[in-house]
């Protein structure tokens, strides 16, 4: 049932939880929702614009959205997202403005309690008091600032669509031009223009941004590093660092440490 659908069926409700499975390359197209809402990855890759600002939010992110903010989601790979819609009628006041979270251990286990059945037949007190936290814990957490990389250009968007599926892919940007019917001056100036930054940089936030994912399987890093095009581990971890502020090594001890119960969630849908 759709999210809207819910929130007017269960008016008196503090929350309301739905899990959705989108496939790789699907837009949810601009709309807004009556209620503020936490979306939460489970899985995958998701890009975000709200308003005037674009986010990307991986699994190990999450987005907070005020009531009646437009906003529009687009799956970066197979993704599924859990989503908490925030009743702002009742006890819990939340923010005005959107914000893009670094899910700590603490707010990734707060979330996935306040999805079992048996914590939302609690008493209203009990629910108020667990969303009074996660409105703390939202107020207190780092935003997640991570570069953006689906592109508006239909040239761009091929490469990055093929980057996508073989972030490998070793073709320079003389390469890249030709293959997409337009110049290297102009696939500069686009990237320039839509990310700010060098095409050699855009593509490099592609391999590093889908790399997350490749952290939450078995493979190590050096695998990890060959499957990205880089010319060695350290290469990658370094890139990884400068952008994230950690190595692959930390970033996966600190996803996984505490994944048990969100891949115990993904098993269950």
């Amino acid at each position: 049932m759709q999210a809207n659908n819910l929130i007017r069926d269960f008016p008196n409700k503090q929350l309301i939880t739905k899990t959705t499975r989108m496939p790789s390359g699907y837009v949810d197209d601009f709309h807004s929702h009556s209620w503020h809402q936490i979306v939460f990855p489970l899985k995958g890759l998701l890009q975000s614009n709200i308003g005037d600002k674009c986010v990307i939010v991986p699994h190990n992110g999450m987005l907070y959205i005020p009531a009646n903010t437009v906003h529009k989601s687009v799956a970066i790979t197979d993704t599924i997202f859990s989503a908490i819609y925030l009743n702002p009628e009742k006890y819990v006041q939340y923010g005005d403005k959107p914000k893009p979270c670094q899910v700590s251990s603490f707010i990734k286990e707060l979330i996935l309690i306040l999805f079992e059945a048996h914590t939302l037949a609690q008493s209203e007190s009990n629910i108020s008091h667990f969303l009074m936290v996660l409105r703390d814990q939202i107020d207190v957490a780092n935003s997640y600032e991570i570069p953006l990389l689906i592109p508006k250009d239909k040239r761009l968007l091929s490469v990055f669509l093929q980057l996508k599926q073989q972030p490998d892919l070793p073709f320079t940007l003389k390469e890249w031009a030709t293959k997409v019917g337009a110049s290297e001056r102009t696939l500069s100036r686009l990237c320039s223009k839509e990310f700010s930054r060098s095409f050699a940089l855009w593509r490099q936030n592609i391999r590093l941004v889908l790399s997350l994912q490749l952290l939450d399987t078995k493979m190590c890093i050096q695998e990890i590093a060959i499957e990205l095009g880089y010319s060695s581990d350290s290469a990658y971890i370094y890139a990884f660092r400068k952008m994230f502020n950690q190595t692959p090594s930390k970033y996966r001890t600190d996803t996984l440490e505490h994944g048990f119960a969100t891949r115990s969630l993904i098993s269950q849908l």
